[in-house]
């Protein structure tokens, strides 16, 4: 139990702090994006993936018409859509080209990523930055990476994935809020046929 608790600590500490220093003004562009949108797709790559397939989840038990790309329903991305990309590098290439595919077709284009300078930030209306180690510490980089304190027990994206899920869990409760839904809201929506 000694690394789990010691890395539960650094996780929630580093995500606390992560998501403190997210522009306001980015969250609530992000927001509003989702709030307009016909449709809301999201992207991710990996271990990204399944951070957004859960806040997939979570906004189609709010009432919102979402898909993940890749999924054998998932329909074209239309101008009233929105695309939800999420990449720490910023460089994943099924990602970045998804985000400038929806672009080409005037869909606006929210980026959740560790590398604001990267090519997936070219395609982005709104930019929500996750300031965190990613996959690639040695160009991307945390305060803790700077000083040369390369931590085995959160490796790769650990801590960008990590602080990207709490931010999102967060965002559906801003949702819940605004909307001014119960969870009781949403447990109308959960499957009732499951595995």
């Amino acid at each position: 139990m000694k690394y789990v608790k010691k890395t539960a600590k650094e996780i929630t500490q580093h995500a606390i702090k992560v998501i403190g220093r997210i522009e306001e003004e980015s969250v609530s562009q992000m927001i509003n994006t989702i709030l307009n949108a016909k449709n809301v797709f999201i992207v991710g790559t990996g271990r990204s993936e399944l951070v957004g397939k859960m806040f997939a989840m979570r906004l189609m038990h709010l009432g919102f018409t979402v898909h993940v790309v890749g999924d054998v329903t998932t329909p074209a991305i239309r101008e009233s859509d929105c695309l939800i990309a999420i990449s720490g590098s910023g460089e994943t290439k099924t990602v970045t080209l998804a985000a400038e595919t929806a672009k080409e077709v005037n869909a606006n284009v929210v980026g959740i990523t560790g590398n604001p300078e990267s090519r997936l930030r070219k395609s982005l209306d709104v930019t929500v930055n996750i300031n965190s180690k990613t996959k690639r510490p040695w160009k991307y980089y945390t305060s803790n990476v700077l000083k040369g304190h390369y931590d085995d027990l959160t490796p790769m994206g650990t801590l960008f994935e990590d602080s990207t899920h709490l931010f999102l869990d967060g965002l559906i409760a801003e949702f819940m809020a605004y909307l001014g839904k119960k969870e009781i809201d949403l447990k109308k929506r959960h499957a009732i046929i499951e595995k």
